[in-house]
C-alpha cells in the first residue's frame, strides 16, 4: 500500500507567519494595551468590596479581559518555545521567549490581588460566586488552591515572586536549554549535537551505543559546573520560598510536589512502598535483556539498546504513523484518524536539525486549540514508541480543547496516563500482528525495557532528588557530591543489574532542570502503573462487548483537569489509589510482561 509523505516539520504559519511577523507584533502590543487597561480597572476592586452583585459583575469582567491577553502570551510562548526546540540556538526565538515570559508574568502579577481575594473568601461567598457558569469555569482549580491558604505571602510578595521568577527561576532552565544546543560532539567519525547522539544509544552496534554514551557523559562532563550550578539555584529558590510561606504551617518538598501532581501524600508514599517492592521486576527484565544481549552484564549504555536480530530495518516516518493509527484504531477509530491528522496538518516535527533540543515532548496552542509533538525520529522502534507516547498527550489535548483554559491544565500524574496508555496500545497490537517468534521478541523486548525504566530507574531518579532537596537545605552541593548522590541512588534501585552506573546523569537528564516542576520523575511511574490499571480494566471491558469503552476512556482524559487522581479513580474506576491492592493490580501485569518476554527466549 502506497503512503503519501508527511511533512516532518511544523506547520505553524496559520499561527503566526514568523517569529518576527507583523501579525505577532500587533498582538503582542494589543496584548500589552489590553493588560495595561485591566489594571487600571482591578484598581477598582475595593469598590465593589460589600456589594455581592457588583463584585459578582467586576469579577466577570476581569475574568473576561484576561483570557484573551492569556491566550496570545501562550500562543507566543508555544512559538518560540517550538522554534527554540528546533534550533537551541535561534536568538529570535531566545528574545521572543522572554518577551512572552514577561508578559505573563505581568498578567499574573495583576491578577495577584482577584487570586488572593478568591482564595480568602469565607466557604459560604465562594460558594455563591462559584454557582456563576463564567465564575465557576475555574472552582476545581480555585478549590484546589485554596487548601494552601495559609502558605499565601501578602499580594505585593505574591507579584514580587511572579517578577524576580521570570529572569531568576526560570532562567536558570533556560540556560540548561541552551546548554543542550550548545554541545556538539564527534562520534564514528562525525560532528552532531546532543539529540542526534542520544538517538545512537538504541544502535544495535554495541560498540557505537558506548562511543556515542562516552561522548554524550564527557560533553556533560565539560558542562557539570555549569549545570550544578543550576541544580543549586533551582532547588534553593524553591526552598527559600517554601520558608518563607511556611510561616503558619510548614510543607516539605515533598507535600508541595503532591499538591502541584494532584494527589495525596498517602497515594505517592504507597505507590514508592509498593515499587520498591516490585523492583526485582525490573532488574529481572534487565538481566533477561543481557542474556539476550550475549554479555554478563549490562552498562549504562546499554539501557536504549535494541534486541539482537538479523536486521534492524529501518521504519519510515509514514509507516510508524500508520502502525500507530492502526493501534489506535483498535481501540477508538477516531484516535487513529487523529494520529493522521497530526501527521497530514504537520503537527508533528520529527526531521533532525543543527542544535535541536534533545528528548521529546507535546505542547499546545490555545487558540485554536491544536497539539503540538517534537521528536528526533530516526527510523527506530524506540522512536515509534516515544511518538506513539508523544501523540497519547496529543489525543488527550485534542479531547479538552472545547474545555475551559483553566480546565485544559492537568497534572503530571494525569497526563502520563494517556501518554502510556497509548504506548501500550501500540505495542499490544505489534505483539499480536507479529509475524514471527523475532517480532514478537522484538515487542516483548520493548515491554521488559519499561518495566526497567518505569520500575528501577524512574525511583532511581526520584530518591537522588530527595537526596538533593535534603543535602541543598544544608548549603551548596558541589558537582562531585551530585555524581555520588547518582551512583548511590542508582545503587539501591538497579543493585547488580547493572555493571556500572551513570554519575553523569543528574546532568544529563533534563528533567532535573526544569524550572517550573520539582521531582519531575514520580509522575512518570505513576502514569506507568495507573495507565496500565486503566488499560486492563476498559480491554477487558472491550472484549466481553461493552460498547463504550472508548466513550469511557474519553470521559476519563476529559475530567483530569477538574478534578484530582484520587476523585478521578474513584469516579471512573471505582478504586481507591492511596491503597496497595490498586497498585499490586498494576504490578501484577507488569510481571506478566516480563515472564512473557522470557518465555521468548526459551
Amino acid at each position: 500500500m502506497q503512503q503519501r509523505v508527511y511533512p516532518q516539520q511544523w506547520q505553524n504559519q496559520h499561527i503566526y507567519p514568523s517569529l518576527d511577523s507583523c501579525v505577532l507584533e500587533a498582538d503582542m502590543s494589543l496584548a500589552r494595551a489590553s493588560l495595561a487597561e485591566l489594571s487600571g480597572f482591578i484598581e477598582g476592586l475595593a469598590g465593589v468590596q460589600g456589594n455581592q452583585p457588583a463584585r459578582q459583575d467586576f469579577l466577570r469582567e476581569v475574568r473576561l479581559r484576561a483570557r484573551r491577553i492569556r491566550e496570545i502570551g501562550w500562543n507566543i510562548a508555544v512559538l518560540a518555545a517550538c522554534t527554540g526546540s528546533q534550533d537551541a540556538r535561534d536568538p529570535l526565538a531566545k528574545q521572543l521567549a522572554s518577551r512572552a515570559r514577561a508578559l505573563n508574568a505581568d498578567l499574573f502579577k495583576t491578577l495577584a490581588p482577584i487570586e488572593d481575594l478568591m482564595l480568602g473568601l469565607p466557604e459560604a461567598e465562594f460558594e455563591q460566586l462559584m454557582q456563576d457558569p463564567l465564575l465557576g469555569e475555574e472552582e476545581y482549580r480555585l478549590r484546589h488552591e485554596r487548601r494552601l491558604q495559609d502558605q499565601r505571602l501578602p499580594v505585593e510578595a505574591e507579584q514580587l515572586v511572579i517578577g524576580l521568577g521570570t529572569d531568576g527561576l526560570h532562567a536558570w532552565g533556560n540556560l540548561y536549554n541552551d546548554l543542550v544546543g550548545k554541545i556538539r560532539l564527534v562520534i564514528d567519525g562525525r560532528e552532531m549535537g546532543l539529540a542526534e547522539a542520544s538517538n545512537l544509544l538504541s544502535s544495535p552496534d554495541g560498540a557505537l551505543r558506548k562511543e556515542a554514551f562516552d561522548a554524550i557523559s564527557a560533553g556533560w562532563e565539560g558542562e557539570q559546573e555549569t549545570v550544578a550550578a543550576i541544580l543549586n539555584a533551582l532547588n534553593g529558590w524553591r526552598l527559600e520560598l517554601s520558608r518563607q510561606r511556611g510561616k503558619v504551617r510548614t510543607l516539605d518538598a515533598l507535600d508541595l510536589s503532591c499538591h502541584q501532581s494532584h494527589i495525596e501524600r498517602a497515594t505517592l508514599d504507597t505507590l514508592m512502598q509498593e515499587t520498591w517492592q516490585a523492583r526485582h521486576l525490573g532488574q529481572r527484565a534487565l538481566g533477561l535483556m543481557a542474556r539476550r544481549l550475549g554479555i554478563e552484564e549490562l552498562g549504562p549504555e546499554d539501557l536504549f539498546a535494541p534486541p539482537p536480530a538479523s536486521s534492524h530495518r529501518s521504519i519510515p516516518f509514514e509507516e510508524a504513523i500508520e502502525i500507530i493509527a492502526l493501534a489506535f484504531t483498535g481501540f477508538d477509530p477516531e484516535m487513529g484518524e487523529f494520529a493522521r491528522m497530526m501527521a497530514e496538518r504537520g503537527w508533528i516535527d520529527a526531521a533532525p536539525t543543527p542544535n535541536r533540543r534533545t528528548g521529546a515532548y507535546c505542547t499546545k496552542f490555545a487558540d485554536p486549540v491544536e497539539p503540538r509533538v517534537f521528536i528526533t525520529y530516526a527510523g527506530t522502534m524506540d522512536n515509534v514508541i516515544t511518538l506513539a507516547h508523544e501523540l497519547g498527550h496529543a489525543w488527550h489535548n485534542w479531547l479538552i480543547r472545547d474545555l475551559p483554559m483553566s480546565q485544559r491544565s492537568y497534572p503530571m500524574t494525569l497526563a502520563e496516563t494517556a501518554s502510556i496508555f497509548a504506548e501500550t496500545l501500540v505495542r499490544s497490537a505489534l505483539f499480536e500482528q507479529a509475524q514471527s517468534a523475532e517480532e514478537r521478541q522484538a515487542i516483548a523486548w520493548a515491554e521488559a525495557d519499561g518495566a526497567a525504566t518505569f520500575l528501577v530507574n524512574i525511583p532511581a531518579r526520584f530518591d537522588f532528588e530527595q537526596a538533593l532537596v535534603a543535602e541543598r537545605e544544608q548549603g551548596y552541593v558541589s558537582s562531585a557530591r551530585l555524581k555520588a548522590l547518582t551512583d548511590e541512588a542508582w545503587g539501591r534501585w538497579y543493585e547488580e543489574s547493572l555493571g556500572r552506573y551513570h554519575p553523569m546523569f543528574w546532568a544529563a537528564k533534563a528533567h532535573f532542570s526544569i524550572a517550573g516542576f520539582g521531582f519531575y520523575n514520580y509522575p512518570y511511574l505513576f502514569g506507568y502503573l495507573f495507565s496500565l490499571g486503566v488499560y486492563q480494566q476498559l480491554i477487558s471491558r472491550q472484549a466481553a462487548g461493552e460498547q463504550d469503552v472508548a466513550q469511557a476512556y474519553r470521559a476519563l482524559l476529559r475530567d483530569t483537569g477538574r478534578m484530582s487522581a484520587e476523585e478521578l479513580v474513584v469516579k471512573h474506576l471505582g478504586q481507591d489509589i492511596r491503597e496497595a491492592a490498586f497498585w499490586q493490580g498494576s504490578l501484577a501485569l507488569v510481571a506478566a510482561a516480563v515472564d512473557r518476554f522470557e518465555q521468548t527466549l526459551s
